[in-house]
């Protein structure tokens, strides 16, 4: 009884963390696969006066530029053909600016995009520039702020996740102290000694490791149920990261435990140096 009183006590904590990490992790893919499918569609469209030198759109700081597309002016003033005489026609070609879509290798921050469309307009020949923001910002902004919510979230749970076990330890270290002087006595280490409670923190992780895996299988499976069509078009493919999770969940999990456990023979080994 006292053996699984331990493990719970070790296995709550570790879940909970555990859990965290896989929502976070899950964020996570849903932002990079966002900001992967909207850039392909996303563009910067800008109007010049004269025709633009790509080698000044690449010489700016903030604009790591995709490839830059010229809209074709022929196209432009062939929908006008009928709504236009032939001498507004005319007019119309001598007057009409060039038209550019500037794709970008990554999508930015709403404050990103005012930094960059600042400096678009800081070359003389760009009339205007149109980011079409609005929609795709207010989404971005969103996914990234719930990922930095769990990232923090994460952190803190770790920590303390870290203090409760390590104060787990130190309440077994206290109650078989009697033991413990013994076996050292003898001559064992105090590894040595502390071999039922390790083999406790070991355990715990593997079971909450294995809880944490089946309900992450289990939410992946009916995540139909869970989120909107809407949300589900930008879920990523979780299929081809799903060993590299699972791998990740066994070394918090166990990173955890050998982290609370080293802690506290540390300072055990120090506090009987003092004495």
């Amino acid at each position: 009884m006292k053996f699984l009183k331990n493990v719970i006590s070790f296995l709550i904590p570790l879940f909970i963390v555990l859990f965290t990490f896989t929502l976070y992790s899950t964020i996570t893919n849903i932002v990079d696969n966002y900001k992967k499918m909207i850039i392909n569609d996303y563009a910067i469209v800008v109007v010049a006066s004269t025709p633009l030198v790509e080698k000044n759109i690449n010489s700016l700081d903030n604009i790591k530029v995709k490839k830059i597309q010229a809209l074709s002016r022929k196209d432009i003033i062939h929908s006008f053909e009928k709504k236009l005489s032939k001498a507004s026609l005319k007019l119309l070609k001598q007057k009409l600016p060039f038209f550019y879509k500037i794709y970008l290798n990554d999508y930015p921050t709403i404050s990103q995009l005012d930094i960059i469309k600042q400096e678009l307009q800081q070359i003389s020949n760009i009339k205007r520039v149109e980011t079409f923001s609005s929609d795709h910002s207010k989404i971005y902004a969103l996914l990234l702020f719930n990922q930095k919510i769990i990232s923090v979230l994460f952190l803190f749970l770790t920590i303390f996740a870290i203090l409760i076990l390590s104060k787990q330890i130190s309440i077994w270290f206290f109650e078989h102290y009697k033991r413990i002087t013994i076996i050292q006595y003898h001559g064992g280490t105090i590894l040595y000694s502390a071999m039922p409670i390790i083999k406790v923190a070991l355990l715990s992780s593997i079971i909450a490791s294995l809880i944490t895996i089946f309900f992450n299988i289990n939410i992946k499976n009916n995540l139909c149920l869970i989120l909107s069509p809407e949300v589900l078009s930008i879920v990523p493919d979780l299929n081809t990261i799903i060993n590299i999770e699972y791998l990740q969940i066994i070394s918090i999990s166990f990173g955890i435990s050998i982290i609370s456990i080293v802690g506290i023979l540390i300072k055990y080994n120090l506090s009987k140096m003092r004495k």
